[in-house]
This record gives structure tokens, C-alpha cells and sequence, in this order.
């Protein structure tokens, strides 16, 4: 029998999770022990390059990821994954230091508040006000930077550009540039991958997609409110951003209809979709090549942003 390849490594992985959240009797508490175990795979990909500072921002718990000799002058607000239900340093560590790493930022990792507990718009003023103060808050002095940031995952990077869009729309200073991995843009599910890909996306189900709203979006929210749906907002002015996602996952064409409609609005955007990738990818450095390609990407990007 043949050894298998890394992404077929991490493809069974994803399914093996996906089986557990499954199973019958699955609630809130070990929902998120599950996903805390997305990127759980092999000891190097867990490894902790860079230690956490744990700090309060508001209510929520943060945590800075501070590479080696930064002057911490360069920001990033990290939004992480999780259905807007689960998330968290223990599950998000290893991949964030990677971030902060790939685009020399001190990055703030925010534990917003999460569904059900806290429906719409709860982690997204989390995030808000997580953006609003690490403008005058840094890992080590409280003086403004000279480059913000904002990045997300999944869900994190459906909050970041939404974020986008509330800073926008309250004329606050928007981040240089921003970069959103397998975001989630659509609560009406009207992408075409929904279905094309379902036979492919290892992780996540149409279905699964469907139901989230009647958590997340309580009080009659409308599914197209560009704040839980940035694909329905006024695009125009945002800053340049980054999309990234992978092929062979369900909220393709998330990305890809954001960006087409985002350049039409005169963004700067660049979309990488990666061709039998799943969902968030790029969190299975270094064990998957293509992760390590994205990692570089996304580095090539917030130094061209940061100039």
C-alpha cells in the first residue's frame, strides 16, 4: 500500500473530524474541543515558534504573537475560524505565529465572543473595538503604529471583512490592507460551489451552512446584511486585500465572487485559489507544501501593502 501524500494526510484528517462532529449527543463544549483540533495533525505543524502575551482588550481575552526583535510598530488584528461558535489560542497558536512571522507584524489574536451564547453582531464589536485598540495599544508601549492590519479565517475572515466594511461605513481609519483565508461572504449559500464542491470539501457540509444563521443571525436578521454578508455590501474604498482558498472546499466561490465584485468596485485584490486544497489550508505548515507557497504569498503581499 502506498504512503500517502500530505494533502491526503490532511484531507483524512479534516474527515476525521468531520465524522466526530457528526456523531449524535455532539454539544457546544466538545463542538469546540473538535475544532480546536483542526490543524492537530503532526507535532510540527502544533510547534509554538513564538510564546503568546496574554493581555485583556475590553471583556475579551487577546493574546499577542510578537516575532523575535519586533518593535512591534507594525500591527495585525487576527480573526480566528470556528463557525463563529468555536476558536481559540489553544487550536489557533501555532498557524497565528506563522501569520505574524509571514507579514513582521505584532499580531493580536482576539477570543471574540462566539455563538450561541452571543449571537450577531456580539464578536463582531468584539473585533471592532479589538481594532480600535491596538491603535493606541502595542506589546510593549501604548503609542500608535505606523501600519495596521487585519487579517481572519473562515469565520475570522468572514468578521474581517465585515469589519471592512463597519469601519467604513463609521468613516474610522480603515487597516492598510487586509487578508481573508476561506472566508465565508454568503449566509444565503447561493455559490455555486455549495454544490459543485460538496463531493470534495472534507470538512464542511452545504447543509451545515444552511442552519447556521438560525444561531448566528437571531432577532430576523436579514441574510443579506453586508455585515454578516460582506458579498452584499458597497465594496468601493476598501483597502487592497487578499483572498486565499482552496479548490476543493464549499466556500470557493465565496471568494471568488467577492473579489470579481470587489474589483469591479476599483479594490486592489488579489484572489490565490489553490487547487486541492481544503478549507484553511494553509495552517498545516510545513507539513503540506502548498501551505508553506501561501505562507510565502501572504508575505509577499503585507510586504508590497506595508511600503
Amino acid at each position: 500500500m502506498s504512503e500517502l501524500s500530505p494533502t491526503q494526510v490532511v484531507i483524512e484528517h479534516l474527515k476525521s473530524l468531520a465524522l466526530e462532529m457528526s456523531r449524535p449527543g455532539i454539544d457546544v463544549a466538545m463542538r469546540r474541543e473538535i475544532i480546536d483540533r483542526y490543524f492537530a495533525l503532526a507535532p510540527d505543524v502544533m510547534a509554538q515558534t513564538i510564546k503568546p502575551k496574554p493581555v485583556m482588550v475590553g471583556n475579551c481575552k487577546a493574546y499577542w504573537f510578537v516575532p523575535n526583535g519586533h518593535d512591534g510598530n507594525r500591527r495585525m488584528l487576527y480573526i480566528h475560524g470556528g463557525s463563529w461558535m468555536s476558536g481559540s489560542v489553544k487550536g489557533w497558536g501555532a498557524f497565528v505565529a506563522r501569520i505574524a512571522q509571514a507579514s513582521n507584524c505584532a499580531l493580536l489574536f482576539i477570543e471574540y465572543s462566539l455563538m450561541p451564547e452571543h449571537p450577531f453582531p456580539a464578536g463582531l464589536n468584539d473585533c471592532l473595538h479589538a481594532f480600535d485598540w491596538l491603535q493606541t495599544h502595542g506589546p510593549e508601549n501604548n503609542n500608535q503604529p505606523h501600519k495596521v492590519f487585519l487579517a481572519g479565517d473562515s469565520a475570522g475572515g468572514n468578521l474581517a471583512l465585515a469589519c471592512l466594511l463597519a469601519l467604513k461605513e463609521s468613516n474610522k481609519k480603515m487597516p492598510e490592507a487586509a487578508l481573508a483565508i476561506s472566508p465565508c461572504t454568503d449566509f444565503s449559500g447561493s455559490g455555486e460551489s455549495m454544490q459543485t464542491r460538496a463531493h470534495q470539501d472534507p470538512i464542511i457540509r452545504p447543509e451545515a451552512i444552511a442552519l447556521l444563521p438560525t444561531v448566528y443571525l437571531q432577532n430576523g436578521e436579514d441574510l443579506k446584511n453586508p455585515l454578516a454578508s460582506p458579498l452584499f455590501g458597497d465594496l468601493s474604498g476598501l483597502p487592497p486585500i487578499m483572498l486565499q482558498t482552496g479548490e476543493a472546499e464549499v466556500l470557493l466561490d465565496d471568494s471568488v465572487r467577492f473579489a470579481k465584485k470587489a474589483q469591479q468596485a476599483g479594490v486592489e485584490v488579489i484572489l490565490d485559489t489553490w487547487p486541492g486544497m481544503p478549507h484553511v489550508f494553509q495552517g498545516f505548515a510545513p507539513l503540506l507544501p502548498e501551505a508553506n507557497s501561501a505562507l510565502r504569498r501572504i508575505a509577499e503581499f503585507f510586504e508590497s501593502a506595508g511600503q
